[in-house]
């Protein structure tokens, strides 16, 4: 073969520029970022139309701001405004106020509130058309019925060094995330227990201590009290306490109560009559079969011999 013969000529296609590929990229996360900031320049710019206020520019004002009302009392809150309103009302299960116009103020009143889940809402109506409303907060509360305590699972004296549970029932209360439960040995507080329940309504609440003894305690003193803590600003109710529990310790070593064995007590009992049964036929016997001869004197007749 000569020279310069036989040669294969390759034919390539042709490739992309890479460079081109990276600026279309950088294109494309340039576009996204665009449009994400757009999207959040919309987002804000709704929130702050006129036709949708935010709770903080509602202008109106509550007094009192907040209530904590006892279940069935009486209760009533001033909803006032500074601005020229086209006209205000009060949304409510109980005692709503329909749109008064030309006012400044209206007054919601309930002469007796025995509703646990009530959200009162003071509404306006603005001169643009636009409306917002202020919630009312609303604490409706009980004291408990009764409160007692009482051993769990266990009946009888206590023993030194060993572990107990005591019980307090608390009978129809709310709302339980205001309650506070002290627990009482003697006049010294030995726990204090509060609860996240978010439950309004009445519940029946259980709480649960452990307790262990320590040696020559003897008599304790046990109780427990139920309180509603309803902030700086609420009624302070009066604490309700349970009845003492006495409770009779015992020293493990010396004043363990006794366990007879009444299985034991009946064969040692059986064994000494038997033996007692068995020396008695022994001695019975050799009374008549032992017993030693007798020496008997008789009486006999006296005789007086003369001499002639």
């Amino acid at each position: 073969m000569r020279k310069g013969e036989g040669k294969i000529c390759e034919v390539r296609e042709p490739v992309a520029d890479v460079r081109d590929g990276r600026t279309n990229r950088q294109i494309h996360r340039k576009i996204n970022r665009q449009w994400i900031q757009l999207s959040w320049m919309a987002i804000c710019l709704f929130l702050t139309l006129p036709g949708v206020p935010t709770h903080a520019s509602c202008p109106v004002e509550l007094n009192p701001p907040r209530v904590v009302v006892r279940y069935g009392d009486s209760v009533s809150v001033n909803c006032t405004t500074s601005t020229d309103p086209e006209g205000m009302g009060w949304e409510v299960t109980f005692g709503g106020i329909g749109l008064q116009e030309n006012v400044s103020f209206v007054t919601w009143t309930v002469g007796s509130l025995m509703d646990w889940t009530i959200e009162p809402k003071c509404y306006i109506n603005l001169q643009n058309e636009s409306q917002c409303t202020e919630i009312l907060p609303v604490i409706l509360y009980k004291t408990p019925d009764s409160v007692s305590i009482s051993p769990l699972s266990h009946s009888g004296p206590m023993m030194e060094g060993k572990e107990y549970q005591l019980q307090c029932d608390i009978q129809n209360i709310a709302p339980l995330q205001n309650l506070v439960v002290r627990w009482y040995k003697g006049n010294e507080t030995i726990e204090t227990q509060t609860f996240n329940d978010s439950t309004k309504e009445l519940v029946n609440m259980s709480s649960t201590i452990t307790i262990t003894h320590k040696r020559y305690e003897g008599e304790v003193e046990y109780r427990c009290e139920a309180e509603l803590d309803l902030g700086p600003e609420g009624p302070k109710p009066t604490a309700l306490s349970s009845k003492p529990l006495n409770v009779t310790v015992y020293y493990a070593r010396w004043d363990e109560p006794f366990n007879y064995d009444y299985y034991f007590l009946r064969v040692v009992g059986l064994s000494l009559a038997a033996t007692l049964f068995i020396l008695g036929i022994i001695v019975i016997s050799c009374d008549k079969v032992c017993r030693m001869p007798r020496c008997h004197v008789g009486t006999g007749k006296s005789y007086q011999v003369a001499r002639e």
